[in-house]
Protein backbone atom coordinates (compact mmCIF):
# COMPACT_ATOMS: atom_id res chain seq x y z
CA UNK A 1 0.00 0.00 0.00
CA UNK A 2 1.71 3.51 -0.74
CA UNK A 3 1.19 6.40 1.19
CA UNK A 4 -0.83 9.69 0.05
CA UNK A 5 0.76 13.54 -0.17
CA UNK A 6 -1.81 15.22 2.04
CA UNK A 7 -1.78 11.75 4.65
CA UNK A 8 0.65 12.35 7.91
CA UNK A 9 3.13 9.89 8.77
CA UNK A 10 0.82 8.97 11.66
CA UNK A 11 -2.17 8.42 9.88
CA UNK A 12 -0.77 6.07 7.49
CA UNK A 13 0.78 3.81 9.82
CA UNK A 14 -3.08 4.00 11.55
CA UNK A 15 -4.06 2.67 8.64
CA UNK A 16 -1.53 0.05 7.41
CA UNK A 17 -2.07 -1.36 10.80
CA UNK A 18 -5.92 -1.86 10.77
CA UNK A 19 -5.33 -3.41 7.53
CA UNK A 20 -3.14 -5.57 8.95
CA UNK A 21 -5.81 -6.62 11.65
CA UNK A 22 -7.93 -7.02 8.83
CA UNK A 23 -5.97 -9.46 7.19
CA UNK A 24 -5.58 -7.13 4.38
CA UNK A 25 -1.93 -6.99 4.40
CA UNK A 26 0.88 -9.49 5.62
CA UNK A 27 3.22 -8.67 8.37
CA UNK A 28 6.15 -8.08 5.62
CA UNK A 29 3.94 -5.70 3.24
CA UNK A 30 3.36 -3.97 6.73
CA UNK A 31 6.87 -3.82 7.44
CA UNK A 32 7.49 -2.17 4.30
CA UNK A 33 4.82 0.17 4.45
CA UNK A 34 5.87 1.51 7.75
CA UNK A 35 10.11 0.92 7.77
CA UNK A 36 10.14 0.58 3.79
CA UNK A 37 11.97 -2.87 3.88
CA UNK A 38 12.17 -5.88 5.51
CA UNK A 39 14.39 -6.15 8.77
CA UNK A 40 12.66 -8.04 11.33
CA UNK A 41 11.18 -11.75 11.66
CA UNK A 42 8.13 -12.60 11.08
CA UNK A 43 7.96 -13.11 14.99
CA UNK A 44 9.62 -9.68 15.69
CA UNK A 45 7.33 -8.18 13.12
CA UNK A 46 4.04 -10.01 14.57
CA UNK A 47 5.10 -8.33 18.23
CA UNK A 48 5.53 -5.28 16.65
CA UNK A 49 2.62 -4.96 15.35
CA UNK A 50 0.73 -5.77 18.33
CA UNK A 51 2.24 -2.88 20.02
CA UNK A 52 1.32 -0.38 17.21
CA UNK A 53 -1.71 -1.57 17.43
CA UNK A 54 -2.17 -1.04 21.66
CA UNK A 55 -0.15 2.00 21.25
CA UNK A 56 -3.16 3.33 18.38
CA UNK A 57 -5.73 2.44 20.80
CA UNK A 58 -4.44 4.14 23.34
CA UNK A 59 -4.04 7.34 21.77
CA UNK A 60 -7.71 6.98 20.57
CA UNK A 61 -8.85 6.12 24.50
CA UNK A 62 -6.96 9.16 25.61
CA UNK A 63 -8.19 11.55 22.76
CA UNK A 64 -5.32 12.95 21.80
CA UNK A 65 -4.24 12.04 18.99
CA UNK A 66 -5.22 14.15 15.44
CA UNK A 67 -4.32 11.61 12.65
CA UNK A 68 -6.87 14.07 10.45
CA UNK A 69 -4.29 16.49 8.86
CA UNK A 70 -7.30 19.31 7.93
CA UNK A 71 -8.31 18.45 11.77
CA UNK A 72 -4.76 19.27 12.83
CA UNK A 73 -4.24 22.43 10.46
CA UNK A 74 -7.40 23.74 11.93
CA UNK A 75 -6.48 23.04 15.70
CA UNK A 76 -2.68 24.47 14.82
CA UNK A 77 -4.54 27.64 13.24
CA UNK A 78 -7.35 28.25 16.20
CA UNK A 79 -3.87 27.79 18.39
CA UNK A 80 -2.25 30.42 16.06
CA UNK A 81 -5.44 32.96 16.28
CA UNK A 82 -4.98 32.54 20.38
CA UNK A 83 -1.39 32.98 20.31
CA UNK A 84 -2.32 36.32 17.65
CA UNK A 85 -5.02 37.48 20.13
CA UNK A 86 -2.84 36.90 23.54
CA UNK A 87 0.23 38.98 21.57
CA UNK A 88 -2.21 41.73 20.93
CA UNK A 89 -3.54 42.12 24.11
CA UNK A 90 -0.24 42.87 25.29
CA UNK A 91 0.65 45.70 22.61
CA UNK A 92 -2.76 47.04 24.05
CA UNK A 93 -1.89 46.81 27.33
CA UNK A 94 1.67 48.39 26.30
CA UNK A 95 0.67 51.08 24.55
CA UNK A 96 -1.47 52.19 27.47
CA UNK A 97 1.18 51.86 29.77
CA UNK A 98 3.32 53.97 26.75
CA UNK A 99 0.52 56.72 27.11
CA UNK A 100 0.60 56.98 30.62
CA UNK A 101 4.53 57.57 30.59
CA UNK A 102 4.12 59.95 28.11
CA UNK A 103 1.41 61.61 30.11
CA UNK A 104 3.60 61.82 33.05
CA UNK A 105 6.85 62.58 30.63
CA UNK A 106 4.93 65.66 29.54
CA UNK A 107 3.55 66.89 32.77
CA UNK A 108 7.02 66.61 34.24
CA UNK A 109 8.75 68.21 31.17
CA UNK A 110 6.35 71.55 31.31
CA UNK A 111 7.04 71.56 35.12
CA UNK A 112 10.97 71.61 34.20
CA UNK A 113 10.45 74.04 31.74
CA UNK A 114 8.36 76.28 34.17
CA UNK A 115 11.04 75.91 36.61
CA UNK A 116 13.95 76.82 34.42
CA UNK A 117 11.55 80.06 32.52
CA UNK A 118 11.56 81.18 35.98
CA UNK A 119 14.76 81.09 37.11
CA UNK A 120 15.48 82.49 33.98
CA UNK A 121 13.34 85.94 35.54
CA UNK A 122 15.17 88.98 36.69
CA UNK A 123 14.74 89.17 40.45
CA UNK A 124 11.83 90.79 42.02
CA UNK A 125 12.58 94.61 42.49
CA UNK A 126 10.29 96.27 45.25
CA UNK A 127 9.37 99.77 43.32
CA UNK A 128 8.65 102.05 46.61
CA UNK A 129 6.28 105.14 45.53
CA UNK A 130 5.66 107.84 47.34
CA UNK A 131 2.21 108.73 47.98
CA UNK A 132 1.45 112.12 48.81
CA UNK A 133 -1.68 112.70 50.98
CA UNK A 134 -4.05 115.23 49.68
CA UNK A 135 -3.33 118.83 51.54
CA UNK A 136 -7.06 119.19 51.54
CA UNK A 137 -10.27 118.04 51.54
CA UNK A 138 -14.12 118.62 52.19
CA UNK A 139 -16.46 116.67 53.46
CA UNK A 140 -19.85 117.21 51.89
CA UNK A 141 -23.27 116.69 53.95
CA UNK A 142 -26.34 116.35 51.93
CA UNK A 143 -30.03 116.92 53.84
CA UNK A 144 -33.03 116.86 51.95
CA UNK A 145 -37.21 116.30 52.56
CA UNK A 146 -36.78 117.12 55.96
CA UNK A 147 -40.41 117.93 56.00
CA UNK A 148 -40.02 119.80 59.42
CA UNK A 149 -43.79 119.96 61.53
CA UNK A 150 -45.03 116.79 59.47
CA UNK A 151 -46.32 114.70 62.51
CA UNK A 152 -47.66 110.85 61.62
CA UNK A 153 -46.78 107.26 63.07
CA UNK A 154 -46.99 104.20 60.56
CA UNK A 155 -47.36 101.01 62.41
CA UNK A 156 -46.67 97.34 61.69
CA UNK A 157 -48.99 94.34 62.19
CA UNK A 158 -48.75 93.91 65.47
CA UNK A 159 -48.86 97.46 66.57
CA UNK A 160 -44.77 98.26 66.78
CA UNK A 161 -43.95 101.59 65.11
CA UNK A 162 -42.93 101.59 61.56
CA UNK A 163 -41.88 105.14 61.49
CA UNK A 164 -42.56 107.83 63.76
CA UNK A 165 -41.98 111.63 62.68
CA UNK A 166 -42.62 114.98 64.22
CA UNK A 167 -40.28 118.62 65.06
CA UNK A 168 -39.07 117.03 68.12
CA UNK A 169 -37.75 113.45 66.37
CA UNK A 170 -36.52 115.76 63.53
CA UNK A 171 -34.25 117.35 66.06
CA UNK A 172 -33.33 114.27 67.78
CA UNK A 173 -31.90 113.00 64.49
CA UNK A 174 -30.10 115.58 63.56
CA UNK A 175 -28.13 115.47 67.08
CA UNK A 176 -27.71 111.87 66.61
CA UNK A 177 -26.35 112.29 62.78
CA UNK A 178 -23.85 114.57 64.34
CA UNK A 179 -22.66 112.13 67.07
CA UNK A 180 -22.26 109.66 64.08
CA UNK A 181 -20.27 111.73 62.69
CA UNK A 182 -18.09 113.02 65.16
CA UNK A 183 -17.24 109.38 66.53
CA UNK A 184 -16.40 108.56 62.45
CA UNK A 185 -13.82 110.80 62.94
CA UNK A 186 -13.36 111.38 59.27
CA UNK A 187 -10.57 113.99 58.61
CA UNK A 188 -10.87 116.68 56.05
CA UNK A 189 -10.37 120.21 56.03
CA UNK A 190 -13.90 121.78 55.93
CA UNK A 191 -17.61 120.83 55.73
CA UNK A 192 -20.21 121.54 53.08
CA UNK A 193 -23.55 121.16 54.10
CA UNK A 194 -26.29 121.24 51.53
CA UNK A 195 -30.45 121.37 52.08
CA UNK A 196 -31.81 119.86 48.44
CA UNK A 197 -35.68 121.13 48.96
CA UNK A 198 -38.42 120.40 51.14
CA UNK A 199 -37.20 121.70 54.49
CA UNK A 200 -40.61 122.29 55.54
CA UNK A 201 -43.65 120.12 54.96
CA UNK A 202 -46.03 123.43 54.12
CA UNK A 203 -49.68 122.60 53.80
CA UNK A 204 -49.50 121.35 49.69
CA UNK A 205 -52.44 118.30 49.95
CA UNK A 206 -55.11 118.18 52.02
CA UNK A 207 -53.18 115.44 53.96
CA UNK A 208 -50.74 117.70 54.78
CA UNK A 209 -53.28 120.05 57.53
CA UNK A 210 -53.68 116.23 59.13
CA UNK A 211 -49.79 116.19 59.49
CA UNK A 212 -49.08 119.62 60.31
CA UNK A 213 -48.92 120.82 64.65
CA UNK A 214 -48.48 124.71 63.98
CA UNK A 215 -48.98 127.23 61.12
CA UNK A 216 -46.52 127.17 58.31
CA UNK A 217 -44.62 130.52 59.25
CA UNK A 218 -44.06 129.09 62.92
CA UNK A 219 -42.45 125.80 61.69
CA UNK A 220 -40.18 128.13 59.68
CA UNK A 221 -38.57 130.15 62.33
CA UNK A 222 -38.37 126.99 64.32
CA UNK A 223 -36.73 125.22 61.66
CA UNK A 224 -34.49 128.20 60.85
CA UNK A 225 -33.37 128.89 64.40
CA UNK A 226 -32.98 125.41 64.79
CA UNK A 227 -30.56 124.61 62.09
CA UNK A 228 -28.84 128.21 62.99
CA UNK A 229 -28.06 126.50 66.58
CA UNK A 230 -26.99 123.06 64.89
CA UNK A 231 -24.54 124.38 62.66
CA UNK A 232 -23.15 126.20 65.77
CA UNK A 233 -22.45 123.08 67.30
CA UNK A 234 -21.50 121.14 64.30
CA UNK A 235 -18.91 124.31 63.98
CA UNK A 236 -17.81 123.51 67.64
CA UNK A 237 -17.91 119.49 67.76
CA UNK A 238 -15.99 118.74 64.44
CA UNK A 239 -13.88 122.54 64.49
CA UNK A 240 -13.75 122.63 60.59
CA UNK A 241 -15.26 125.68 59.05
CA UNK A 242 -18.83 125.04 57.66
CA UNK A 243 -21.17 126.45 54.65
CA UNK A 244 -24.56 126.05 54.45
CA UNK A 245 -26.26 126.25 51.67
CA UNK A 246 -30.37 125.48 50.81
CA UNK A 247 -31.97 125.46 47.68
CA UNK A 248 -36.40 124.96 47.38
CA UNK A 249 -37.81 121.94 46.90
CA UNK A 250 -41.80 121.60 45.61
CA UNK A 251 -43.21 121.64 49.61
CA UNK A 252 -41.91 124.88 50.20
CA UNK A 253 -42.81 127.34 47.59
CA UNK A 254 -45.42 129.60 48.90
CA UNK A 255 -49.45 127.61 47.93
CA UNK A 256 -52.14 126.34 49.34
CA UNK A 257 -53.90 122.97 48.96
CA UNK A 258 -53.64 122.08 45.09
CA UNK A 259 -53.15 124.95 44.04
CA UNK A 260 -50.77 125.19 41.07
CA UNK A 261 -46.88 126.10 41.99
CA UNK A 262 -47.55 129.96 39.99
CA UNK A 263 -44.70 132.08 41.72
CA UNK A 264 -42.27 129.09 42.04
CA UNK A 265 -39.79 131.95 43.20
CA UNK A 266 -41.84 132.53 46.00
CA UNK A 267 -40.45 130.00 48.62
CA UNK A 268 -39.98 129.50 52.25
CA UNK A 269 -36.78 128.18 51.44
CA UNK A 270 -35.70 131.95 50.41
CA UNK A 271 -37.23 132.92 54.35
CA UNK A 272 -35.03 129.95 56.10
CA UNK A 273 -31.58 130.93 54.04
CA UNK A 274 -32.06 134.62 55.27
CA UNK A 275 -32.98 133.99 58.49
CA UNK A 276 -29.83 131.73 59.02
CA UNK A 277 -27.94 134.11 57.53
CA UNK A 278 -28.64 136.74 59.69
CA UNK A 279 -28.53 134.87 62.54
CA UNK A 280 -24.90 133.38 62.04
CA UNK A 281 -23.85 136.98 60.75
CA UNK A 282 -21.23 136.73 63.34
CA UNK A 283 -20.06 133.47 62.96
CA UNK A 284 -17.95 134.29 59.68
CA UNK A 285 -15.46 132.79 58.76
CA UNK A 286 -15.76 129.50 60.81
CA UNK A 287 -19.52 129.35 59.34
CA UNK A 288 -20.81 130.70 56.10
CA UNK A 289 -23.64 130.62 54.18
CA UNK A 290 -23.59 130.00 50.60
CA UNK A 291 -25.90 132.80 48.25
CA UNK A 292 -29.56 131.27 47.86
CA UNK A 293 -30.44 129.65 44.67
CA UNK A 294 -33.21 127.37 42.77
CA UNK A 295 -29.98 125.46 42.44
CA UNK A 296 -26.70 124.81 44.39
CA UNK A 297 -23.54 124.54 42.25
CA UNK A 298 -19.90 124.61 43.22
CA UNK A 299 -16.67 122.84 42.14
CA UNK A 300 -14.56 120.88 44.83
CA UNK A 301 -10.90 120.24 43.80
CA UNK A 302 -12.28 119.94 39.75
CA UNK A 303 -15.52 118.30 40.49
CA UNK A 304 -18.27 120.12 39.53
CA UNK A 305 -21.68 118.95 41.59
CA UNK A 306 -24.73 120.54 41.26
CA UNK A 307 -27.29 120.02 44.11
CA UNK A 308 -31.03 119.94 42.96
CA UNK A 309 -34.15 118.77 44.53
CA UNK A 310 -35.42 116.39 41.45
CA UNK A 311 -38.31 116.54 40.77
CA UNK A 312 -38.44 113.56 38.29
CA UNK A 313 -37.93 110.21 37.65
CA UNK A 314 -34.60 110.47 35.45
CA UNK A 315 -32.03 112.53 36.78
CA UNK A 316 -29.47 112.14 33.94
CA UNK A 317 -32.12 113.56 32.05
CA UNK A 318 -32.26 116.67 34.45
CA UNK A 319 -28.15 116.95 34.85
CA UNK A 320 -28.13 117.06 30.88
CA UNK A 321 -30.97 119.88 30.89
CA UNK A 322 -29.34 121.82 33.51
CA UNK A 323 -25.73 121.38 31.57
CA UNK A 324 -27.34 123.17 28.73
CA UNK A 325 -29.61 125.66 30.07
CA UNK A 326 -26.38 127.26 32.49
CA UNK A 327 -23.70 126.02 30.07
CA UNK A 328 -21.69 124.18 32.54
CA UNK A 329 -20.40 120.85 32.94
CA UNK A 330 -21.85 118.42 36.11
CA UNK A 331 -19.99 115.68 37.42
CA UNK A 332 -22.13 114.76 39.80
CA UNK A 333 -25.67 115.88 40.26
CA UNK A 334 -27.58 115.39 43.81
CA UNK A 335 -31.19 115.32 44.34
CA UNK A 336 -33.87 114.43 46.72
CA UNK A 337 -37.55 114.16 46.23
CA UNK A 338 -38.03 110.60 46.33
CA UNK A 339 -37.36 109.91 49.55
CA UNK A 340 -34.72 107.31 48.37
CA UNK A 341 -31.16 106.85 47.84
CA UNK A 342 -29.56 105.49 44.59
CA UNK A 343 -27.05 106.63 42.08
CA UNK A 344 -26.34 105.60 38.17
CA UNK A 345 -23.32 106.22 35.93
CA UNK A 346 -24.07 109.06 33.56
CA UNK A 347 -20.68 108.71 31.22
CA UNK A 348 -16.91 109.89 32.02
CA UNK A 349 -16.31 112.87 34.59
CA UNK A 350 -13.68 115.07 35.40
CA UNK A 351 -12.21 111.95 38.03
CA UNK A 352 -13.90 109.11 37.23
CA UNK A 353 -17.18 108.64 36.63
CA UNK A 354 -19.77 111.46 35.51
CA UNK A 355 -22.81 110.19 38.07
CA UNK A 356 -26.34 111.18 39.33
CA UNK A 357 -26.53 110.61 43.19
CA UNK A 358 -30.48 110.12 45.20
CA UNK A 359 -30.14 111.15 48.61
CA UNK A 360 -32.33 109.82 51.03
CA UNK A 361 -34.80 111.33 52.84
CA UNK A 362 -34.45 113.09 56.64
CA UNK A 363 -38.25 112.05 57.19
CA UNK A 364 -38.53 108.64 55.98
CA UNK A 365 -41.58 106.97 54.88
CA UNK A 366 -44.74 109.35 55.44
CA UNK A 367 -48.51 108.09 54.78
CA UNK A 368 -48.10 109.52 51.41
CA UNK A 369 -44.99 107.19 50.49
CA UNK A 370 -47.14 104.37 52.04
CA UNK A 371 -50.13 105.24 50.35
CA UNK A 372 -48.31 104.93 46.32
CA UNK A 373 -46.32 101.75 48.19
CA UNK A 374 -43.09 102.81 48.60
CA UNK A 375 -40.54 102.10 51.66
CA UNK A 376 -37.17 103.70 52.87
CA UNK A 377 -35.42 104.43 55.83
CA UNK A 378 -34.22 107.83 56.78
CA UNK A 379 -31.13 109.06 56.23
CA UNK A 380 -28.67 111.96 55.42
CA UNK A 381 -26.13 111.32 52.09
CA UNK A 382 -21.94 112.25 53.23
CA UNK A 383 -18.86 112.32 51.29
CA UNK A 384 -15.56 113.41 50.65
CA UNK A 385 -13.99 115.32 47.96
CA UNK A 386 -9.87 116.13 47.60
CA UNK A 387 -8.02 116.39 44.55
CA UNK A 388 -8.52 112.61 43.65
CA UNK A 389 -12.01 112.94 43.36
CA UNK A 390 -14.76 111.77 45.76
CA UNK A 391 -12.41 109.89 48.26
CA UNK A 392 -15.54 108.50 50.22
CA UNK A 393 -19.20 108.10 50.37
CA UNK A 394 -21.95 106.73 52.91
CA UNK A 395 -25.25 107.03 54.18
CA UNK A 396 -25.86 107.62 57.94
CA UNK A 397 -29.30 105.90 58.51
CA UNK A 398 -31.53 107.74 61.34
CA UNK A 399 -34.68 105.22 61.92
Amino acid sequence: MERQETQSYLAFVEEATKALQNDEISYTEWCKAIVGEKIYSDETLRRCAVLFGEFLERLDEDEIKTLNDEDRVNRLVEAKDELIKERKKIQSANLEHQEYYRKVARHELLDEMIVDAIKRLEPVKIKHEHFTKPSKSTGVLVLADEHFDSTFVLKGLNGEIVNAYDKEIFKERMWRLLSMMDADDFQYDELLVVSAGDAIENVLRLGSLQKLRSNVVDAVIEFSEFMSQWLVTVQEKLKVPVKFAIISGNHDINRILTQPAVFPEETFAKIIHKFIEMRLEGCKPDITVEPYGDVYFTCLYGNNLLFAHGETNNLIELANYYENFYNIQIDCLYAGHLHRSESKPAGVGYMGDREVIRVPSTVGTDPYAKSIQKHSRAGVYFAIYNENGRDLSKIYYLN
